[in-house]
C-alpha cells in the first residue's frame, strides 16, 4: 500500500489551483479580518480564519473564492498559497457576500459592507503555522480548525487535536486505495450513504462543521474496508474540509475499473 504523503499530494494541487484561480482573482466575493501581529509570518489563529472563510464561501456559494484579507502583510498573503487558498489584500470600502470576523474586531469593521457576517471565536496561544505544516499538512490544519467544535467559541491551540486529525486523514487514504469494487451498489448509493449526504448537509448549512465531521468520521469508525462508491460519496462531502486528500481520492477513484 502507497501510504498517506501529505506533502506530495498537497504540492501538486496547490500548483494546480494556483494556476487555475489566477484568473479569477478580481472576482474575490469573501474576506476576512486579520488579528494584528508583529510577525512577519501567518500565525495559526489567522489561518483558521482563513479556512473558516474558505469553507463557509465554498459551501454557501458553491466555489472556491480568493479571499480578501483586510490590511493583510506581503508574506501572509504568500503563506496562504500553501493552505491552498488564493489571497489579496482586500479593501474596507469593498462590497464582499460574506465576510468572516474575529469577534474581537467585530466592532471597529461594524460597517463593512457584507451580505452574510461571520462572527467567529478566537484561537488562542498557537503559534506559527510555518512550524506545523511541513510535519501535518495544509489538510490536517483544516481538519483541526474545523473539528475543534462550534466556530463561534473561543479555543487554546491542543497539538494532540492536529496529531488526530492528521491520524484520520492516514486511515481514510489507507481505506480509499484498499477500497474494493462493489457491483451491488455502484449505480446506485446505499440508505446509509443518503442518509449520510443528508446529515452533513444540513449541519454544514448550519454552520457547524465539527457535527458534519463527525457524521462523516462515525461512518468510517470501525470500518476495515470501503467500497470505491463509499471512499466517493465521502470524498466528496469532505471536499470542503480537506480539499487536497478529496481531490486526489476522486482522481484515483476514476481511474480504477471495478
Amino acid at each position: 500500500m502507497l501510504r498517506y504523503n501529505h506533502g506530495m499530494i498537497e504540492r501538486k494541487w496547490r500548483e494546480t489551483w494556483q494556476q487555475d484561480q489566477r484568473v479569477d482573482q478580481e472576482s474575490a466575493q469573501v474576506c476576512t479580518v486579520p488579528v494584528p501581529g508583529d510577525s512577519g509570518e501567518l500565525g495559526m489563529e489567522n489561518a483558521r480564519l482563513l479556512v473558516l472563510t474558505d469553507f463557509f464561501s465554498s459551501v454557501q456559494l458553491g466555489k472556491k473564492a480568493p479571499i480578501s484579507i483586510l490590511g493583510a502583510k506581503e508574506s501572509w498573503l504568500k503563506d496562504t498559497n500553501k493552505l491552498g487558498l488564493v489571497a489579496l489584500n482586500g479593501a474596507i470600502n469593498g462590497e464582499y457576500d460574506l465576510a468572516v470576523i474575529p469577534r474581537d474586531y467585530a466592532a471597529a469593521f461594524g460597517k463593512l459592507e457584507a451580505r452574510d457576517t461571520f462572527i467567529c471565536g478566537r484561537l488562542l496561544q498557537s503559534g506559527s503555522m510555518r512550524d506545523l505544516l511541513p510535519d501535518f499538512g495544509a489538510d490536517a490544519l483544516r481538519i483541526y480548525f474545523l473539528y475543534m467544535g462550534p466556530p463561534a467559541r473561543d479555543y487554546v491551540f491542543q497539538w494532540h487535536g492536529l496529531a488526530s486529525a492528521y491520524r484520520f486523514l492516514s486511515r481514510f487514504w489507507e481505506l480509499g486505495y484498499e477500497s474494493v469494487g462493489d457491483p451491488g451498489c455502484e449505480l446506485s448509493e446505499t440508505t446509509c450513504l443518503l442518509d449520510l449526504r443528508v446529515q452533513v448537509r444540513r449541519r454544514i448549512l448550519q454552520r457547524k462543521p465539527h457535527t458534519a465531521l463527525a457524521a462523516i468520521m462515525g461512518y468510517i469508525k470501525g470500518r476495515s474496508i470501503l467500497t470505491r462508491t463509499e471512499v466517493r460519496v465521502i470524498a466528496t462531502l469532505l471536499q470542503p474540509f480537506t480539499p487536497f486528500l478529496s481531490t486526489e481520492l476522486l482522481q484515483l477513484m476514476a481511474t480504477i475499473k471495478n
